[in-house]
């Protein structure tokens, strides 16, 4: 497969794994096949908004952009009508985060959800946390009929932690050598 939307296919929730290292643009192809009607809810530990903002624009991506900026990310982004912003303080306060994202995708009837970067949520909670978080979030985004990619480095974790994480998505896609390649389970929908 070449592209990373073939890759994903009808996945509802994919692991997107990068190297943290690579280019910074591995999901614009995924949200330039947004409506006008869906909103982009970009959950950010790594990026400001402004450069969510500036992604989201260089996708071309229609709609609106929901940016949930997670710890010490400044919150500053031009004022318009098509974009929001919500902060987390706390990056390890995941009680907080699961809120402000149910809130966002009850907000929303039609959403794609980004997730930059599981890699970064893993420096604030271990594993077994994440899982739990992620166990909980997956099912809101069935529940909301939301599409959804989460961001991970798999070089930065122990093939256990990737594994154990892993089972919680409907593909997982990998980037080798500009060449993308999914594993899909099967759909439960």
């Amino acid at each position: 497969m070449s592209s990373l939307r073939e890759a994903v296919g009808d996945a509802a929730v994919a692991l997107v794994c990068t190297s943290s290292t690579g280019p910074e643009d591995s999901c614009l192809e995924l949200l330039s096949a947004t409506a006008p009607e869906t909103t982009v809810l970009w959950v950010t530990y790594s990026r400001s908004p402004s450069v969510c903002l500036d992604h989201f624009r260089a996708a071309g991506a229609s709609g609106s952009l929901s940016v949930i900026a997670v710890g010490e990310s400044p919150t500053d982004i031009p004022d318009s009508e098509d974009v929001t912003v919500k902060s987390v303080s706390t990056p390890e306060d995941l009680t907080a985060l699961g809120i402000t994202l149910s809130q966002a995708l009850s907000t929303h009837d039609d959403a794609v959800v980004c997730f930059d970067s599981l890699t970064v949520l893993l420096q604030y909670v271990d594993t077994e946390r994440a899982y739990e978080f992620l166990n909980a979030l997956t099912g809101q985004l069935y529940a909301a009929d939301a599409e959804a990619h989460f961001h991970l480095d798999p070089a930065a974790h122990d093939t256990r932690t990737v594994d154990a994480l892993a089972s919680l998505f409907d593909a997982i896609v990998e980037d080798t050598n500009g060449t993308w390649s999914a594993r899909h389970r099967e759909i439960l929908r």
